[in-house]
């Protein structure tokens, strides 16, 4: 029986110890079956060996940061669409992005260890280290490559990207800032230093035509950022100067520390005896009150000011999965102070996860024994200002849920 070969499908080296121009790196290989090896740049021997993820990958981008011998991660694109990370001592990496659309190009952006993947479906995708997204944006032509290019000379880091159309784009984050073109399709690009010139773009072509572009050295790329930064973030913030005020409230401060601070405490502590008390009474009132076993809430809103008011009840199922189904609404007040519209509702079904909203029109009575102010009992008058709100089953006459709706007084117009 054949045996498969393990072919290698795509390589790069890593600094072993230092950064330093020339100094000693290690290669780095993928092969198809997904393992990554780590290699002595002396003798070639295997000083690590890892896997791509725990499913069956195949590698054909890899990319890294960082030192061999201190930490390092390399991030590595497959053909399934998945993006893998490794790091020092790992002997299996772990999927950070899965794509739908196949993958074309993969960069890394050095410093902030950005991510910046090419898709087929002409889409720039930026993620994070650890797989977040930043953002994503469309090109109008099909994206054929990519390329990092590094311009230390004034301190920033572009990404050229090819398309099919023949023009290369010059992206800083997810805006283009300039482009270029060549008269094929570009399939790689590289830049870098080519003889005594430190910025060249070196463009192959799918055709089989290479293409130089040099870099003018007086190209500044800041005066078009500027563009696209907002006119409020550009302008410097109008500080003021330290005046005397400043300074004697800077003195007092750092000699009334303490009593500062137990001030600063009380007044905290008053904040929260005050948010306790407008929980109690919100409790108190029963607005939003829920039945956790029958997964069950109710809420109530009163609108008008009277002596005509509106009640608006609103019925949630809280259950993801079960449908409310046979339920009834039943209104109780004092007659001799309010008149309903209706007493009984019949609630349809619910479907789960939604509410079901009803209303009823509520009318106030007045008569000397509700309009009288010189009441010896103000408990009795407040007991009568309220509507008792049931939610029963047809079947069963003992409530699954009750509320207590507290009226509002009417207020006389003058």
């Amino acid at each position: 029986m054949p045996v498969k070969e393990n072919i290698i499908t795509c390589m790069t080296t890593i600094e072993r110890s230092t950064r330093d121009k020339g100094a000693i790196a290690c290669p780095i290989i993928a092969t198809e079956f997904g393992n990554v090896y780590f290699l002595d740049p002396q003798n070639f021997s295997i000083l690590h060996q890892t896997n791509v993820c725990n499913i069956r990958a195949t590698p054909f981008i890899i990319k890294c940061t960082g030192l061999y011998d201190v930490e390092f991660r390399v991030i590595v694109a497959t053909r399934e669409g998945h993006i893998c990370l490794l790091r020092k001592g790992w002997l299996e990496g772990k999927s950070l992005v899965q794509l739908t659309s196949n993958i074309v190009d993969m960069v890394l952006i050095p410093g902030d260890n950005f991510i910046i993947v090419a898709t087929s479906d002409k889409t720039l995708h930026c993620y994070t280290k650890r797989g977040q997204r930043l953002w994503l944006t469309q090109t109008m032509y099909i994206i054929t490559c990519l390329c990092l290019v590094p311009l230390d000379h004034i301190s920033t880091c572009l990404v050229a990207v090819g398309h099919k159309s023949g023009s290369i784009q010059l992206y800083q984050g997810r805006q283009p800032i300039d482009f270029t073109s060549v008269a094929d399709t570009p399939s790689v690009i590289a830049f870098g230093q080519l003889g005594q010139e430190e910025n060249v773009m070196v463009v192959i072509t799918v055709g089989g035509s290479i293409n130089f572009k040099i870099l003018k050295r007086t190209a500044d790329f800041h005066v078009k950022n500027q563009e696209i930064i907002p006119i409020l973030q550009s302008k410097p913030l109008p500080l003021p100067k330290r005046s005397k005020l400043f300074l004697e409230q800077s003195i007092r401060e750092r000699q009334n520390a303490l009593e500062i601070h137990q001030s600063f405490q009380q007044d905290l502590i008053r904040l929260r005896l005050s948010a306790a008390r407008a929980l109690v009474q919100n409790l108190a009132d029963q607005s939003g009150i829920g039945n956790e076993k029958e997964q069950i809430k109710l809420s109530a809103q009163v609108l008008g000011l009277g002596p005509k008011f509106t009640v608006i009840l609103s019925l949630e199922n809280i259950n993801p999965n079960k449908a409310l189904v046979g339920l009834a609404v039943t209104f109780h007040a004092n007659p001799a102070n309010y008149i309903l519209s209706s007493y009984i509702i019949t609630v349809p079904l619910v479907p789960p996860s939604l509410s079901y909203k009803m209303e009823t029109k509520v009318v106030e009575v007045f008569d000397e024994s509700t309009n009288s102010e010189n009441s010896s009992d103000e408990a009795d008058v407040a007991n009568r200002k309220v509507i008792r709100v049931f939610v029963t089953r047809q079947i069963n006459s003992v409530p699954v849920l009750a509320a207590t709706i507290n009226m509002p007084p009417t207020e006389f117009v003058i």
